[in-house]
């Protein structure tokens, strides 16, 4: 099953997760489009790459990839992308194109919204409504790595790729 690797990509912190979780999605056999493993768009000495071409080449790794798998943040080319894999799902080809998984590691997400707490104060992390409405109409959310590849592991099982 090809996986479209989907989420913050800009600080170093953000590359090496993405690379060891590529990494760890091969191990377990998917073919994964990991964007900071994209040397066409992804080469900063080059002065000739421009948004136009990384969009197209993400756009293409979209049309290639069966699942998407968002990391949920508020990167809003992350959304862009999931929300173009949720086009190609329910409008496209639902048999090729199976939707968005996210997968929600923030741990701000595991602590409860404190309602005697306002603003900045309430440490419970915010995710845009529409974003999560969005995932839980596609393939759902996981929460850590081990739930991910179990969940990518049965969505291949019962798409049969």
């Amino acid at each position: 099953m090809n996986v479209y690797l989907g989420g913050p990509m800009f600080v170093s912190a953000e590359v090496r997760y993405n690379l060891w979780l590529a990494g760890a999605l091969r191990e377990h056999g998917f073919d994964v489009y990991c964007p900071n493993e994209s040397e066409p768009i992804n080469d900063k000495l080059r002065n000739d790459i421009t948004a136009r071409k990384i969009y197209d080449a993400d756009l293409a790794a979209l049309e290639w990839a069966n699942v998407y798998v968002c990391q949920v943040s508020e990167d809003s080319g992350t959304n862009w992308e999931a929300g173009f894999m949720d086009c190609l799902n329910k409008r496209v080809d639902p048999t090729r194109y199976l939707g968005v998984l996210g997968l929600a590691t923030d741990i701000r997400l595991q602590q409860q919204p404190d309602p005697a707490r306002g603003g900045i104060e309430n440490q419970a992390f915010y995710v845009n409504s529409f974003i999560v409405g969005g995932l839980q109409s596609s393939l759902g959310v996981v929460y850590t790595e081990d739930e991910l590849i179990a969940r990518l592991q049965a969505i291949q099982q019962s798409a049969s790729l």
